[in-house]
């Protein structure tokens, strides 16, 4: 096989004379294009030569973005696909057992996150046992009244926390009980329970730092939130317990 040699400088002159609109099919290559610098006396500013560079840092910069909508538009699909999931699965959960163990034991692997926690509200909190399993991280905890609020604010229903680690001392601790040394990164979904009067969060948590972050779409987690808390506000009237705690 012959030995290949680079192009020579007279080559690719002779090419491009022979390819006028070369550069205008392949706009992406004047990033990489060095402007010639021109020798001017005195304060003379050679605007050519800025003006290519400013071109070149707006190419760059339409590129980043362009593979940042590229990568959200991912997640998004991702994020979708996981919700549709979550959601088949919980409005087919027949009883307030079954709809515990989805929360608890499927939410996780579906959303490929370390643990998932149902806090309610109660007015006997201290009272219960806030582990759904013996060997599960994820499942029930119980909050004292006006923990919602005081972690969410009135009115806002979505709270993403990118560092866990800056809300010691708060009721996410209570939350996630035993476990909440594990969580690095969370989010917070506030739902009302119409029937049952309650305030509960749907919290999923990660080992990982910035998981979750402020600039995350929760259009699909507020949905997936209001699911949970139709299908939870139903059974928990249903078997009773609802008046319970």
């Amino acid at each position: 096989m012959p030995e290949k040699h680079p192009a020579t400088a007279e080559q690719v002159i002779e090419f491009l004379r022979q390819t006028p609109d070369f550069f205008k099919n392949n706009v992406q290559l004047f990033e990489l294009v060095l402007p010639p610098e021109v020798v001017h006396t005195g304060n003379v500013v050679d605007m050519q030569h800025f003006m290519v560079e400013r071109l070149q840092q707006n190419i760059q910069h339409i590129k980043t973005r362009y593979e940042g909508l590229v990568l959200a538009s991912r997640d998004n699909m991702s994020t979708l696909t996981q919700v549709h999931q979550a959601v088949l699965s919980i409005m087919r959960a027949r009883d307030l057992e079954q709809l515990l163990e989805i929360i608890s034991i499927d939410l996780p692997a579906v959303f490929n996150v370390d643990i998932v926690k149902l806090a309610i509200e109660s007015e006997a909190a201290e009272f219960f046992e806030t582990r759904f399993g013996e060997y599960n991280d994820s499942g029930i905890s119980f909050l004292v009244s006006g923990s919602v609020d005081h972690l969410l604010g009135r009115g806002k229903s979505v709270l993403l926390i990118p560092d866990a680690e800056k809300y010691l001392g708060t009721n996410m601790e209570q939350i996630f009980s035993d476990c909440f040394n594990l969580i690095e990164s969370s989010v917070l979904l506030r739902m009302r329970l119409p029937i049952t009067q309650k305030d509960v969060l749907l919290a999923f948590g990660v080992r990982i730092k910035n998981h979750f972050h402020e600039r995350q779409g929760t259009e699909m987690l507020s949905f997936l939130a209001q699911v949970v808390e139709h299908r939870l506000d139903q059974c928990l009237h249903e078997s009773g317990i609802g008046n319970i705690i």
